[in-house]
C-alpha cells in the first residue's frame, strides 16, 4: 500500500480497524498448514480485503487512473480497427470458399464493426455533460447502447439459422476452403488474441469487458467455422451448414446471456454487499454526531450506483447543523468513482412513530 494512502488511512480509522490486519507472513504460514491452514488464510485476506476497502479513502484514485483511461480509449479505437480487418479478410474467405460456416462468423465481424459504432457512440454522449433536458446526466446510454446491440446479434443469429437450414434442405451446397481464405482468417485472429488480452487487463470498465467478450467469442467462433468448413470440404459437405447453425446458436446465446445483464442493470439491480458495506461504513463514521445508520441501499442506474442513506441524527440538533452533516456525507459518498448519485435523508428516531399516526389518523 503507498506510504500517502496509509497516512490517510490511519487518520480515518475511528474504530480501529487496521490493526486487524492479518500481515503477509503469517498468511503464508497459515498457508504452509495444509488444507485447513490455507481456509483460514483465504479467510483473513478476504478480511484483509474488506477492511483495506473499508479504510481507503472515498475519493482515493490510483495515480495511473488517467493512464489506465487512455488505455481504455485505444482498446476501444484498437478494437474498431481490427475489426474492420478481420471483416474484410472474413468477407475475402467466405466468398472464396463459400462456406456457411464462415458466412457466420463474417456477419458477426459486420456486427462487431455496428458493436463498436454503438460503445463509441454511447461513450460520446455519456461524456457530453448534464442539460436541462438530462439533469441526472447520460450516462445510462452505455448500457442502453449495449441492449441494442444484443437485440441485434440476435436478431442476426436467427437469419444466420434460417439460411443454414435453408441450404440443409436444398442438398446443394459446395465448398471450397483453401489456403489463402484460412490464411487471410488467420492473421486476423492473431491481432484479435493480443486486443483480447489488453481488454481484459481493462475488464473495470463496462465497455472494456464488452469489447473483451467479444474478442473471446471472435476466436471461439472463426476457430469453429474454419473446422467446420474443412469437415464440409473433406468429410461430409452437409457439416458446414449445421455448423452455421450451431456458430449462429452460440452467437444468440453469447449476447442474450449480455443483454440480460445490461438489463438487470438499467432496472436497479442491488449493489454486492462489499459496496453496501462500505457505504455504511462511511455513513457511520461520517460525523460523530451521527447515532446510527438506519437504512443503506445501493442499485445500479446503468454502470454505476444510485446510493440512499438514512441517517440518525439528535432530535434537538439544530437544522442548519443536520443540513451540513447530511450534504457533506453526500458529497463524500458521490466522491466514490462507482457512484453515480447519492441522496441523503436525516431523521430523529428509526421507528417512524409520527408517519405512522398521521397516516391511520
Amino acid at each position: 500500500m503507498e506510504r500517502g494512502l496509509e497516512d490517510r488511512i490511519s487518520s480515518t480509522d475511528p474504530l480501529l480497524l487496521r490493526p486487524k490486519l492479518v500481515s503477509k507472513d503469517t498468511l503464508k504460514q497459515l498457508r504452509g498448514r495444509g488444507s485447513n491452514g490455507k481456509k483460514v488464510a483465504d479467510f483473513y485476506e478476504n478480511q484483509n480485503e474488506l477492511i483495506e476497502g473499508l479504510l481507503k479513502p472515498p475519493d482515493y484514485r490510483d495515480e495511473d487512473e488517467e493512464a489506465q483511461l487512455f488505455k481504455l480509449k485505444l482498446a476501444v479505437n484498437g478494437s474498431f480497427a481490427v475489426n474492420i480487418l478481420l471483416f474484410c479478410l472474413q468477407l475475402v474467405g467466405a466468398l472464396l470458399s463459400g462456406s456457411l460456416s464462415l458466412l457466420a462468423t463474417t456477419a458477426d465481424a459486420f456486427m462487431d464493426i455496428a458493436s463498436n459504432g454503438v460503445l463509441v457512440f454511447a461513450n460520446r454522449i455519456a461524456s457530453s455533460g448534464h442539460n436541462l433536458n438530462y439533469p441526472t446526466g447520460k450516462a445510462r446510454y452505455e448500457t442502453a447502447g449495449i441492449i441494442v446491440f444484443a437485440t441485434l446479434m440476435a436478431t442476426l443469429s436467427l437469419q444466420l439459422i434460417i439460411e443454414s437450414v435453408r441450404s440443409l434442405t436444398s442438398s446443394d451446397h459446395n465448398i471450397q476452403l483453401g489456403v489463402i481464405s484460412i490464411s487471410f482468417i488467420g492473421v486476423a485472429l492473431v491481432f484479435k488474441f493480443f486486443l483480447y488480452l489488453f481488454c481484459v487487463s481493462l475488464s473495470k470498465y463496462p465497455s472494456a469487458r464488452i469489447l473483451a467478450q467479444d474478442h473471446r467469442n471472435d476466436l471461439i467462433l472463426n476457430i469453429t467455422g474454419i473446422a467446420f468448413g474443412l469437415l464440409g470440404q473433406y468429410v461430409r459437405w452437409y457439416i458446414d451448414p449445421i455448423g452455421g447453425i450451431l456458430i449462429a446458436l452460440l452467437i444468440l446465446r453469447s449476447w442474450a446471456s449480455a443483454a440480460q445483464e445490461h438489463i438487470q442493470l438499467i432496472v436497479g439491480k442491488s449493489a454486492d454487499t462489499s459496496f453496501l458495506n462500505r457505504v455504511t461504513y462511511l455513513s457511520m463514521t461520517h460525523d460523530p454526531r451521527v447515532k446510527q445508520v438506519d437504512t443503506c441501499r445501493a442499485y445500479y442506474a446503468g454502470s454505476k450506483y444510485v446510493v440512499e442513506v438514512d441517517i440518525v441524527l439528535p432530535a434537538d440538533m439544530p437544522l442548519c447543523e443536520a443540513h451540513d452533516i447530511g450534504e457533506a456525507l453526500q458529497i463524500k459518498i458521490e466522491t466514490l468513482e462507482e457512484v453515480e448519485r447519492a441522496f441523503v435523508h436525516l431523521d430523529h428516531e428509526t421507528s417512524h412513530r409520527v408517519c405512522a399516526i398521521l397516516f391511520f389518523c
